[in-house]
Formats: structure tokens, sequence, C-alpha cells
């Protein structure tokens, strides 16, 4: 067995990154032993399986070939590691399970797709809120439907409407049976198909001769779609069937497929009704004010033709909107290279949270991105979002022409938060300390943030839950002078709480 020293001194990594591969499911919690004579004055010792070295080999080699901390997860689960041998009486802590931040109440997608049905209700599985009364059903990774709900057979959204009786088998089956007016779908459904790697004669099992040969040339055609939780797409209306979008969310043994308007999928967040857009009176609210700036965008705009140019920020702001609108953010401006969201107090969730959980993934979202773009050009470049995120007690309202408006948020929450973006590099989260110390205990746990030198290169190891003067940070050129000692930190790691309601219906 090893201890955790042994790990951190031969593979390099930090020990916050190893307590996050623990909290993640990567690797399993240690046994935890008193210690012995060659430990000196330690209080205790954790000890993991010998197989620890190579399975953060394995996680390392796949962060840098661009996966996700989710799709990671999902691969090693089938490779599960020896547990420490025990050394003595006391018994070896259960590994946490892999967790993902969650989207509107969809399960984690480290969850079997039978659990999944029972987390929405069992055999009467219902939707969450944020889908809404509308077409959905789960399928295995045979493609077979193991549960649907009443719209997906009669609703006006569903390709597999009308059906006789009720739905089982091959869904493909089903939407080939609908002919033209679901090709889309098929073609989406086939997506999804490629991004789990499913085998084509498990796709198209159940299915006559006709209709797997047909699907076996359609499969061969298709794109895998990107490693992403939740996936989408907009189907065109065809015969009485209207323009809608189809999301797929996906599980560690299946996928849940459901229907929405193309209007309702495409609507914003709902604001409060005093600063919808077009009302002129402002309010005064607490809010967190995310800025994010795409970094050396001149550079990109010098080594891209116009058309890739274009391509690759329309690219990047649509992976990054729909990240902001999980975590229930409302946009606001967004010029050129810079975007600003703003995330306000729900009935049901931290809003301060969300403003870190959102920037976290923007960082992996941009790191996938930045590996597909190197893959495609050939060339070296980091693609990298500077955020910067402050909160305060601001004013908000809309600011143009009536129902044109921009909603915007004036004060010092959303100067601190552009300049924080300004002052970052190399993709770095800037977070001032005030946001920070509103934070619960239990959420404070969850986050491992520190001071780096930006403007050294970030070479050295960071200081660990501590903060800096911005222009200690930064370098005292980087920051205007009334800023320089706004005390900020840089937020490293994030790992999802369990849910649980906050003071004052705030929860996580």
């Amino acid at each position: 067995m090893l201890t955790s020293k042994e790990i951190i001194e031969r593979t390099g990594i930090s020990r916050a990154t190893l307590n996050n591969y623990i909290a993640s499911g990567l690797v399993p919690r240690p046994q935890v032993l008193p210690p012995g004579p060659e430990h000196g004055a330690a209080p205790r010792i954790g000890y993991f399986p010998d197989d620890t070295l190579a399975r953060i080999e394995s996680i390392q080699r796949l962060k840098r070939e661009g996966w996700s901390i989710a799709r990671i997860a999902e691969q090693l689960s089938s490779a599960p590691m020896a547990a420490p041998e025990p050394r003595a009486v006391h018994q070896p802590a259960p590994a946490r399970p892999v967790q993902t931040a969650p989207v509107h109440g969809v399960a984690p997608a480290s969850r079997p797709v039978a659990a999944a049905a029972a987390e929405f209700g069992g055999p009467n599985l219902t939707l969450p809120h944020a889908l809404g009364n509308q077409p959905a059903y789960l399928v295995d990774d045979r493609l077979a439907i193991v549960w649907s709900n009443e719209q997906a057979r009669t609703g006006a959204l569903s390709p597999l409407a009308p059906a006789a009786g009720p739905l089982t088998g091959n869904v493909l089956a089903h939407l080939l049976a609908a002919g033209p007016a679901a090709a889309a779908a098929v073609r989406f459904h086939l997506r999804i198909a490629r991004a789990r790697a499913l085998p084509v004669d498990q796709v198209v099992a159940g299915l006559d001769h006709a209709d797997a040969t047909r699907v076996r040339d359609l499969y061969a055609q298709s794109a895998s779609a990107r490693d992403r939780l939740v996936l989408h797409a907009s189907l065109p209306g065809a015969g009485a069937i209207p323009p809608r979008q189809v999301h797929a969310v996906q599980f560690q043994q299946g996928v849940l497929f459901a229907y929405l308007p193309q209007e309702q999928a495409e609507a914003a967040p709902a604001l409060p009704a005093s600063t919808a857009r077009g009302v002129a009176a402002p309010l005064v609210t607490p809010v967190a004010v995310l800025v994010g700036r795409l970094q050396d965008a001149a550079g990109l705009w010098v080594k891209l033709s116009a058309q890739e140019y274009f391509e690759l920020v329309n690219e990047v702001w649509a992976e990054l909107d729909a990240i902001f609108r999980r975590h229930r953010a409302h946009p606001g401006r967004t010029a050129g290279e810079v975007l600003a969201y703003y995330f306000m107090p729900q009935a049901d969730a931290s809003y301060l949270w969300n403003s870190l959980a959102a920037a976290h993934q923007t960082r992996d979202a941009m790191r996938q991105m930045s590996h597909r773009w190197q893959l495609r050009k050939g060339w070296d470049v980091d693609l990298c979002i500077n955020v910067g995120i402050a909160e305060g007690q601001e004013w908000m309202g809309a600011v143009g022409a009536a129902g044109q408006g921009e909603l915007r948020v004036l004060g010092d929450a959303a100067d601190h938060a552009e300049h924080l973006a300004s002052a970052s590099r190399a993709g770095a989260i800037l977070v001032t300390r005030n946001l920070l110390g509103k934070l619960g205990p239990e959420e404070r746990q969850h986050l491992t943030y520190g001071v780096t030198h930006l403007a050294s290169g970030r070479g050295e190891a960071p200081l660990l839950f501590t903060f800096a003067r911005l222009e200690e940070i930064a370098g005292p050129a980087a920051v205007p002078a009334h800023l320089a000692r706004l005390p900020v930190a840089e937020l490293l790691e994030l790992t999802p709480p369990t849910p649980h309601p906050g003071p004052g219906g705030t929860g996580i």
C-alpha cells in the first residue's frame, strides 16, 4: 500500500488534485490508520492500494487528451480498483460515488438508468420541472425504451407519436416507422450512439433486415456528438410536427431524451418582473457578476481566416452560453471577445455557488475545445477564457430601446469582475474575497482556492486557502490604482457538494 505522500512524490500531482480525485470517485478513499514509527509525529496516515499510481497516470493521460472528468469517471468505472489490504482492525471508508453538478434537477451522469428513473419517481416517472410536461423517454445502451411518458406516445412534439400501444423495443424502429418526419431525430440518436461508442450490431438489435441495413449506412455516415452531459439539437418542422429541440441527458447506462418547443428551448430564464427587458424601472438586488474574456483574440484573428475566426468565436459563445444558462445565469452584454453573465438569488439554489460552478465548467469546456482546435489546425495555441467574478448589492436594469434592451448591472461588482477578467491569464478564475467569504462552511469545503502570480507565468506552486492584493497577483501595471489592493484569490478546484436546503432557502 502507498501513502498520500508517496503518491504525490511519485506522480507529481498536488495534494489538492489528489483530494479532488478522491472526492470525484476517481481514486478510492484511503484506509486511515494510526502512524507507524517511520511516520514521526503524524496523527494518522492514509493508505491507498498499490494500483493507485497506474490509475492516476491513466487519469492524467486522458486529461491531456482532452477528456472531461465526468467522461474519465465513466471510463474508469468499468475497471474498479482493488481496495487497500487491511493493516489493522480498521475498515477502509467506502469510495464516494462520482458526482456531477446538478443540471436543473437531472440525475448525475454516474447513476444507472434504473436508479435515475427511481430518482425521477420510479415506475411513475415524471420529468424535472425545467422540462415541463413534454415528450420524454429513457433508452438503454441497446437503444431499447425502458421508460416513456404519455406525451412521448401522443404529444404533438414527439417523433414517436401516434403510437398504437406502449412504447417498447428499439427506439429506432419507432422513429423509422414515423417516416421522413423523424429523419432528423434518427440522425440525432445515432450521433448520441456514436458519442457513447456503441457497436453498430448493438444499435441495430431488434430491427428487421431492411431497417438494420439502413441504420448501418446512416451510422457509418454520422458524426459523433461532443462529450457532454447534456446535448441538444434543433429539429425542423415536418408534416404536422412543429420545429422543436431535442435534449439528450447522458447517464452511465442510458440516455434520457426530451423534446421542447423551439421557443421554450430558446427562452432565457425568467427575470423578476421589474427587470424584464423593455421595462424601464431598475431595481437593487444581490448579484454575482461573471465576466469572461477570450485570451489573445487579436492574435487569433491574425492566425485564422475570417471564416474560421467567426466559427471559433461562435462555437465558444454557444458552448459557454449553454453552461451559464444551466446554472441559471442571465446574459448581459457580449462584445467581441468579452461576455458578462449575472447570477441572482434563487429559491432553491445558491447563486454564489452557481457562479463558481459555471466558471469551473467553462474552464473544462475550453480545454476540450482547445484540444479540438489544436488537432484541427496542428498548432500549439491554448484557447482560454480568463474569468473574473465579484458580488454585491447592485442596480440592475435594461439599457436600450423598449423590447430590445440589454440587461446591465451597474456598480462595484460589475467593475471589479471586468478588471479581474482583464488581469487574469491562462484561463485563471479570479474571485473576490467577499464572494468566497459569503459562502457557507460546507460550500467552502468543496473549493480549493489560493494565490498564484499570473504575471510570472504561473510556474510556481500556489499558496492554498489564502488571498492577496490584485496587484500582487497580476502585477501593478495590469490593474487600475483603485483596485490594486482588492483582496482576491484564484479558484483552483471545485467538487459538487450534496444538494441540500441552505439558510433562507438558498441551498445548493
